[in-house]
């Protein structure tokens, strides 16, 4: 699966069911009222947003990039050299 795939064609359920099936967990961040977890999916990146605010059982967000900007949140905690 692309990125394409991934962000265009599967809905909100299979993208998180792809990241459960086919992901590497890296990292975890909060994000005001939400906790952002990043997983590597071997040619892109995904984030998986959870309402904190709902005792974490609801994903309101799953997203996929490449954008090496959009790790800065996570670049202090991991080493994510070994990835590129």
């Amino acid at each position: 699966m692309n990125l394409y795939e991934f962000n265009s064609i599967l809905s909100l359920n299979e993208r998180a069911q792809a990241v459960w099936d086919e992901g590497q967990f890296l990292s975890s961040r909060l994000d005001g009222e939400y906790r952002v977890c990043l997983y590597y999916m071997g040619d892109f990146f995904a984030e998986v947003w959870i309402n904190s605010c709902d005792n974490g059982s609801r994903i309101c967000h799953v997203r996929a990039f490449k954008s090496r900007r959009l790790l800065e949140p996570y670049l202090s905690p991991i080493d994510l050299s070994t990835l590129f």
